[in-house]
């Protein structure tokens, strides 16, 4: 620090902390990257619950009030024509009145309709959530990002914070306010600066800007399409409808919500992941194995697509820290192929690698997704009780065997190895697991 000056840049590395402390890059956020991660995915989970569940339920709802108001207004009317005390005739113009209000009010709501829109929202909440936090966990790990930030501030201003450590926190909440700020467009051309790292080279990249700009039209002007949606969604290489045009009102749909729920989770992953093994290149294993988690997790809820789009980019990565990772990569894509009856392109992925030297682990997990369960009983006798990956309850949790596990062959293998029925097994860990289910406090009215 120069004291003949009175602004100081971020540009500098910092050594020493203002007030000389010794350890002056000592993390001030405590997650990892994977924590960031999970939390997001999460997040966009309980979007796609609230949709199913929510939507639906506000739908019947609606439906059922208006077979109410029609029942209520028929026998009101009916009512009227037949009573002739004149007390009784009053109350039932009250009752008809309110019946009429009531019947204006549910016509022009659309309860389902604010659902979406405001999940729709939330989305992109969450994804602007998720980029900040991601920014400030790769600068807490790497100190040295820091030297990126180009700002700079009074000596003044410099001299209330106790250490560098405080200070730098300062100029990286500013940064990441900066950064949210900006559309996705600039954001992600920010992050390539940055991270010296080209992020928008994928298929999907005109599709997120494109919900990214419906997103505004619903925040600021009802869904109704602007000349700056247009341009930009152009801009970018999206294809946009013919009807389409300044003036014309979107909509979001339960198509368009849930296809927007994955794509964003799939930039996210593919954004978190890329960054982290950019900044962080010792935590290459780390990293593969949180991405083969994901892929697992997707498999477990049988989101097939999530789980396709995902392992896909894995085996897309330019690094992967072992050939164990890379066939674990292969066998949970061919795995969601499977599911989805594209055995023949399961098949092709798996074929890409010689399995023949691999473990029987490996062994089985290819006989399984090749049909060839004969084989995979003889598989699993050999593996016997514990193999290298597999053990007792791989067969009860892994989605790898969710088909097999309907076989004879399963049925007998598994009792052929463990000496007990596959059923009995089961049962206790249901009795388990029971015990784990969580439940939440009723709401404070």
């Amino acid at each position: 620090m120069n004291s003949h000056t009175d602004t100081i840049a971020m540009t500098d590395e910092p050594e020493k902390a203002v007030t000389g402390d010794d350890n002056p890059l000592e993390p001030s956020y405590s997650l990892d990257v994977k924590d960031v991660i999970d939390t997001f995915l999460h997040k966009i989970l309980d979007i796609e619950d609230c949709a199913k569940e929510h939507i639906t339920s506000s739908v019947t709802s609606y439906n059922d009030n208006a077979r109410k108001l029609k029942a209520d207004a028929e026998k009101h009317v009916t009512s009227l024509k037949q009573e002739k005390d004149e007390t009784a005739r009053v109350l039932t113009v009250k009752l008809l009145r309110k019946t009429i209000r009531e019947i204006e009010r549910h016509n022009r709501a659309s309860p389902f309709t604010t659902l979406e829109r405001s999940l729709f929202i939330s989305l992109l909440s969450v994804f602007d959530k998720f980029i900040g936090d991601l920014v400030a966990v790769l600068y807490s790990k790497n100190p040295n990002l820091y030297n990126n930030i180009n700002k700079e501030i009074s000596l003044s201003e410099v001299l209330k914070y106790e250490s560098m450590n405080d200070l730098r926190q300062v100029f990286l909440d500013k940064e990441i306010e900066t950064l949210r700020r900006k559309g996705y467009i600039d954001q992600f051309k920010d992050l390539e600066g940055k991270f010296s790292i080209k992020l928008t080279k994928f298929d999907e990249w005109p599709a997120f800007i494109e919900l990214s700009q419906r997103r505004n039209l619903f925040t600021h002007c009802d869904g109704i399409v602007s000349k700056q949606y247009l341009d930009i969604c152009r801009e970018v290489g999206y294809k946009i409808k013919d009807e389409v045009e300044v003036g014309y009102q979107l909509e979001i749909g339960e198509k368009y919500l849930f296809q927007s729920c994955m794509l964003v989770a799939y930039v996210g992953t593919m954004l978190g992941h890329t960054l982290w093994r950019k900044t962080l290149e010792d935590e290459l294993e780390k990293a593969d194995a949180h991405l083969s988690s994901i892929v697992f997790d997707y498999l477990h809820m049988e989101h097939w697509s999530n789980a396709i789009s995902i392992s896909k980019f894995s085996q897309n990565l330019p690094k992967i820290s072992t050939d164990e990772m890379e066939r674990i990569f292969s066998v949970n894509h061919a795995i969601a192929l499977c599911s989805i009856n594209k055995k023949k392109e399961a098949k092709a992925i798996l074929d890409k690698k010689d399995w023949s030297a691999t473990t029987y682990d490996f062994k089985l997990a290819y006989s399984i997704l090749t049909g060839d369960y004969s084989e995979a009983e003889k598989v699993m006798c050999k593996i016997g009780r514990q193999g290298e990956l597999i053990t007792e309850l791989s067969y009860h949790d892994w989605p790898l065997f969710r088909e097999f596990r309907d076989s004879k062959e399963f049925y007998r293998g598994y009792e052929k190895v463990y000496g007990y029925k596959y059923s009995s097994k089961l049962s206790e860990i249901a009795e388990t697991k029971k015990s784990d289910v969580e439940e939440t406090a009723e709401p404070k009215h």
